[in-house]
């Protein structure tokens, strides 16, 4: 059974839309850099693949953002998926931003100088590319110039308003079909 959540012909109210999006699984993200010599980060839900050619992977960061400022200032980005098991890190990444590296295991990247968090399945690095205005957020494109993957772990995500986990047993296994993979 279907039901239409706005009156026809009328825009649902951000409570409505918001609810309807919680349906669509979301990355679970930590996009950090070095900002004065110490690590500045946040955790963000909207991190994507963007462009195969160049290579660009893009977030949206809230207008509100305290943290926001420094990394749209950045030479340099990393983006650290987190693990499911990582729950640690999203309850650090709650607090101030000067704290939020404290207690989380993470170390600054030899070669491209950004923090990157210990053990974190996939981090992409890259250089802030382009900006634009995204309502009460800013999207944020970066150019790829590196990705690193670390073990089989799986990734946080959060759906229906929390976090959660992939449930292995309930994935599709199957390799006729690939969501926007062309040859």
């Amino acid at each position: 059974m279907t039901h239409d959540l706005s009156p026809p012909g009328a825009a649902p109210d951000p409570v409505t839309f918001r609810r309807a999006l919680s349906r669509v699984p979301t990355s679970v993200v930590v996009v950090s850099t070095m900002h004065d010599g110490l690590p500045v980060g946040m955790i963000v839900g909207t991190f994507t693949s963007v462009s195969l050619k160049p290579l660009l992977v893009g977030y949206l960061g809230d207008r509100g953002s305290s943290t926001l400022p420094a990394l749209l200032r950045a030479e340099m980005i990393s983006f650290s998926v987190l693990r499911e098991t990582d729950l640690r890190t999203v309850t650090a990444f709650r607090r101030p931003r000067e704290a939020r590296f404290q207690d989380v295991s993470w170390e600054r990247d030899r070669q491209f100088g950004s923090p990157v968090l210990t053990g974190a399945p996939l981090v992409v690095f890259g250089r802030p590319w382009a900006q634009t205005d995204a309502g009460d957020h800013v999207f944020v494109l970066a150019e790829v110039l590196a990705v690193r993957t670390n073990g089989p772990a799986r990734p946080l995500v959060f759906c229906g308003g929390r976090l959660t986990r992939m449930d292995p047993g309930h994935m599709v296994d199957n390799d006729i079909w690939q969501l926007g993979w062309h040859e």
